[in-house]
């Protein structure tokens, strides 16, 4: 095999599979995330669609959150919350990671409607003045933005990933072990 192609090769096979104690970092930038080097985010306090409870992000110090800003009209939302996000909560929220869907400015009856119909079990959060939205500069979704038990922000993603494959699954193992 030329020497080319044996780098090729190595390089498509540390894309796919993330190197055994990678950093969190190393292992957000395999999914394309933007660091965010410990910026203090914004805090905000909603209420919780299924029992009409205020969440605030301030409670959730201790643990790593993953933070999904998302719309019902949206379709790139509307395939992943359902499948990967609410596959990530199952898998990593009895282990200690809070996944809030935060709702952008719809009603409640609209989002009820939808989650119901989709049988999501994570914390869904409505946002339905803007405020929240705006203060940590979301014009558009889907965005997440992934926090560190420390409080702080660790990275964000702007659109969809595969959070299920062999790389995100190697983050949220490394996010929980920070």
């Amino acid at each position: 095999m030329s020497r080319p192609l044996v780098t090729a090769l190595m390089l498509t096979l540390l894309a796919v599979a993330p190197a055994a104690g990678a950093t969190v970092d190393e292992l957000a930038g395999a999914l394309n995330l933007v660091p965010l080097h410990g910026a203090v985010p914004p805090s905000f306090a909603l209420e919780r669609l299924a029992d009409g409870k205020t969440v605030a992000l301030s409670s959730l110090q201790g643990r790593p959150v993953l933070v999904y800003f998302w719309a019902t009209w949206c379709p790139y939302c509307s395939r992943e919350l359902p499948s990967t996000i609410e596959q990530v909560h199952r898998e990593f929220g009895p282990r200690g990671l809070a996944v809030l869907a935060v709702n952008m400015e719809e009603s409640r009856e609209k989002v009820r409607a939808w989650v119901n119909d989709r049988k999501l079990t994570m914390d869904v959060l409505l946002d339905i003045s803007g405020a929240v939205n705006g203060a940590w500069g979301v014009a558009y979704s889907p965005v997440v933005f992934v926090i560190g038990r420390d409080g702080r922000l660790v990275a964000r993603a702007i659109g969809t990933r595969d959070w299920t494959a062999p790389e995100g699954r190697a983050f949220f193992e490394a996010l929980m072990a920070r």
